[in-house]
């Protein structure tokens, strides 16, 4: 149950993460039920006020996109192609969760680069235990992403110690750097303008398009963009359309338009085929 930051207990399908509200660290628990088709949250938050509370149960519910109309994805991704939506009803209600800063989003994005999912998520919750916020309440503690001023700080060797590469570290502190410097766009633009804002990305040190595309992707309330080039995406599309690769990497672009606002939820769970049957055939072989 290592930070990543949030701390996820499979088996009472609790979520237990600190959220930003303001300049305070508020923490908060969930528990899930009812899952897929009729899900309940209920949601428990150590807050100073009601007024506090009322705000973390709003930002928590963006954060799960609690008001995503999976049904109404459905019939769009059917209206379009009868195996896409075989695809989306494979994994019935499932989403990426959402990021509230553009900052934590290429934190993340920048770890995931060219490595599978679980050595990321171990890498990045050495970079909580060492560089992130924490409130503890109680025997429990509650983490937050990375700082930017204790990532800006840290020598090149420091991060590298954490299962980081050269190049990686590099990345990291040059956009804390750009987070404490308010050189970073912020989630509004984002939202309002996607393509340009993850072109503008791109001049960070370490951000390539896949980086800039996948933190867009992360904030955004909908799902205007996703990683094209992404090889789990690229395959999963694959797979599930009988395509060659090259086929499903021009697909993947054309879902972007053709699905305004939803595309970038087919490439997720297009990656996330992709993973899941590769994780299957892992265990299957051990």
């Amino acid at each position: 149950m290592s930070p990543t930051p949030v701390i996820w207990a499979r088996e009472e399908k609790r979520l237990r993460l600190a959220l930003r509200i303001g300049d305070r660290l508020v923490a908060a628990e969930a528990w899930f039920r009812g899952e897929p088709w009729d899900p309940v949250i209920r949601l428990r938050v150590y807050a100073g006020s009601a007024g506090e509370a009322e705000e973390a149960r709003r930002v928590f519910a963006d954060m799960v996109r609690a008001g995503l109309d999976y049904q109404g994805f459905l019939d769009a991704v059917r209206d379009l192609d009868e195996r896409l939506y075989e695809l989306a009803a494979r994994f019935p209600g499932l989403r990426p969760g959402r990021c509230m800063s553009l900052y934590a989003a290429l934190i993340d994005s920048v770890v995931k680069q060219r490595i599978a999912l679980p050595i990321a998520l171990r890498t990045y919750s050495r970079l909580v235990q060492g560089y992130g916020a924490r409130v503890t309440v109680g025997t429990s503690t509650y983490y937050w992403h990375p700082l930017p001023e204790r990532l800006a700080r840290a020598s090149i060797d420091e991060l590298r110690g954490l299962g980081l590469t050269r190049t990686k570290a590099r990345a990291l502190r040059e956009i804390a750097l750009a987070e404490l410097e308010n050189r970073l766009p912020g989630v509004e633009e984002a939202v309002e303008d996607p393509v340009r804002v993850a072109e503008e990305l791109t001049r960070l040190y370490g951000v390539g398009p896949w980086t800039a595309q996948l933190a867009v992707a992360m904030v955004s309330p909908g799902f205007p963009l996703g990683p094209v080039s992404d090889l789990a995406v690229v395959r999963g599309l694959a797979a599930a359309l009988g395509l060659e690769e090259g086929e499903a990497r021009t697909l993947a672009r054309r879902l972007l338009e053709r699905l305004p606002g939803l595309g970038g939820l087919v490439l997720y769970l297009a990656a996330y085929r992709y993973e899941d049957t590769k994780r299957r055939g892992m265990r299957t072989r051990h």
